[in-house]
């Protein structure tokens, strides 16, 4: 005889995600009929929105979204007036100082004047689209993993720049840029 439907892990995970799992214990120790200790348990298992809309943890899920509110207000993105953010992304940069080689993270901004990486209240790199001379896309051997990155070239400088979509990055900038970068990049 073969079931008609075959639990497996996701079907069960969605259904304590979408259902939940509320557990209520009492447990009383007692010695020679004397109660000692008395345990009362209280457990609820589920999806933050399942809780949400059973009436739990509404206080936790207001002072979440309060904390959002103020960290994304004190940490304003720097934009110049008359600037205009065409596209975010996170993504990294390469950052070789000494010793230190590291990518460093944050969300690269592309508006209609310059091109910035910016993480916490702390701008990481920053170029104006018209010093923007080459553009490449080239694959890098990084903490022995290869990855595409983008090499952009400003006057003698050279960033290296890491983003899931390397290519729509690229043509993105190129877009705002209203040039295309054909030369190569000169050697670094």
């Amino acid at each position: 005889m073969k079931p008609e439907r075959e639990n497996n892990l996701v079907d069960l995970l969605d259904r304590l995600l979408n259902k939940g799992i509320i557990l209520n214990a009492d447990l009383i120790i007692s010695v020679a009929g004397v109660p000692l200790i008395g345990i009362s348990l209280k457990a609820a298992l589920a999806g933050i929105e399942t809780m949400l809309d059973y009436g739990m943890m509404e206080a936790w899920d207001e002072s979440t979204r309060e904390w959002y509110r103020k960290e994304i207000t004190n940490k304003k993105i720097p934009l110049m007036e008359g600037e205009n953010i065409f596209q975010r992304t996170f993504g990294y940069i390469w950052y070789s100082q000494g010793i230190i080689q590291t990518w460093r993270p944050g969300f690269w901004y592309l508006t209609n004047k310059r091109l910035f990486l910016w993480r916490e209240g702390e701008m990481l790199f920053e170029t104006c689209l018209d010093r923007i001379g080459a553009l490449k896309v080239k694959a890098e051997m990084h903490f022995n993993m290869e990855r595409n990155v983008l090499i952009l070239q400003q006057g003698g400088e050279v960033a290296h720049i890491y983003v899931s979509d390397i290519v729509g990055f690229k043509e993105a900038i190129e877009k705002a840029t209203t040039k295309r970068f054909e030369k190569e990049i000169i050697a670094y």
